[in-house]
């Protein structure tokens, strides 16, 4: 199943293409694939992070489907 997967601030330096920024890069991928499997597959450092699938807030734990749209953010703070 082919997934878009966009990492903002520090983490778009994971990307694996190395081009970091904030762009899509489609991965695909086998079905019963979790965030977690994604985080961990593009080593993702051991932090704190928001992720949304579709524009909806996620948990690591769910699966991902084809065509989803997978969006992970470091935490943010400000006021």
């Amino acid at each position: 199943m082919k997934v878009d997967v966009v990492l903002f601030a520090h983490l778009a330096s994971f990307q694996p293409d190395g081009r970091g920024g904030r762009h899509s890069r489609t991965f695909d991928l086998p079905a019963g694939t979790t965030i977690a499997d994604v985080v961990a597959m593009i080593r993702l450092p051991d932090e704190p992070r928001v992720i949304f699938v579709n524009s909806t807030h996620a948990e690591e734990s769910a699966e991902l489907h084809e065509g989803d749209r997978l969006a992970i953010f470091p935490p943010v703070a400000g006021g």
